[in-house]
């Protein structure tokens, strides 16, 4: 399962060719999972009614990974474990990386800090 990061969103909602011809095959399969804070990014970001609708749509129908209580804490913690702050990894990101490291998913993500900390394993190509 892969889980587009908001940089892998935003290119798709926006059209772009390279991504799309990528994603939407993983959207048919079935082979997209969706997290909260990825979403939550995406909505803050939304100016038109239209748009949000459409965002909102996705979130509704694709599986989504489940945050247990204390992500917070558990984020701030792999993220110390894993020395992000000093590799330039903030808290929102150790937030979304680290359900999908520790259940076996793949991120998707143009964000060239966190491609460089990834292991090829964790990271969709």
């Amino acid at each position: 399962m892969v889980v587009p990061d908001t940089s892998i969103w935003i290119e798709f909602l926006k059209q772009n060719l390279k991504i799309t011809t990528r994603f939407v095959p993983l959207l048919e399969a079935r082979d997209i999972a969706v997290i909260e804070p990825v979403f939550s990014e995406l909505l803050y970001g939304i100016r038109k009614a239209k748009d949000k609708e459409l965002v909102l749509s996705y979130w509704n129908i694709l599986p989504k990974l489940e945050f247990e209580s204390g992500s917070m804490l558990l984020a701030a913690q792999f993220a110390n474990k894993n020395n992000y702050h000093n590799l330039g990894i903030g808290l929102m990101d150790a937030l979304i990386l680290r359900p999908i490291i520790t259940k076996g998913y793949k991120i998707w993500t143009l964000d060239k800090r966190i491609l460089k900390i990834l292991d090829k394993s964790t990271r969709f190509n």
